[in-house]
């Protein structure tokens, strides 16, 4: 029986080592989680994801018009947390991310600031808090210390449970079946 219990166990370490969380991914989880961020979405999510976001971004403002059919949908069970950095323009990128982080409801101040990009965008903060000045600094040193090149960067978990990082515009098509996981 003995022998038996240990040819079970040494059959499951394979699944074991699997199912145990590589503590990279879990320090940029906690990183992620911990940042300044603008959720969107529903009120008790299974699932959330993270997308960097910078007010002075074209690229960001279509992603985030992309995302609305599927943030909208009643079936989502995502939340999407967008971190707003500063990397593009200083000043416009802090000022209007200011404007989105100090709202007294930053989702509706930050779909105001997408839905009108091409008209400017939302009505900038100036001078900006120091408080949220720091909080900015604080996501874009996130930005930075993790590589990434440019915004919008999406990270959402897949269906088979890895995580995954996603540059640049990304269509609704892969946006409904890869991020927010809807028919």
């Amino acid at each position: 029986m003995k022998t038996a219990r240990l040819l079970l166990a040494l059959l499951m370490l394979p699944l074991l080592a699997q199912a145990k969380s590589d503590p990279a991914m879990e320090e940029l989880l906690g990183r992620l989680e911990s940042s300044h961020w603008v959720a969107e979405g529903p009120k008790k999510p299974e699932r959330v994801a993270y997308v960097f976001t910078d007010m002075a971004c074209a690229y960001c403002a279509r992603l985030w018009v992309n995302m609305q059919p599927m943030v909208n949908d009643p079936d989502n069970t995502l939340e999407v947390r967008h971190i707003i950095v500063g990397m593009i323009h200083p000043k416009r990128s802090f000022t209007q991310g200011a404007a989105v982080l100090g709202a007294r409801h930053p989702a509706n101040a930050l779909a105001r600031h997408e839905s009108q990009f091409q008209q400017g965008g939302i009505r900038p903060v100036e001078p900006v808090p120091a408080a949220i000045r720091s909080q900015i600094h604080s996501n874009t040193g996130l930005f930075i210390h993790l590589g990434l090149q440019g915004t919008p960067t999406l990270f959402y978990q897949g269906r088979n449970g890895k995580w995954h990082s996603a540059s640049g515009v990304i269509g609704e098509r892969d946006l409904r079946e890869k991020v927010f996981r809807l028919q």
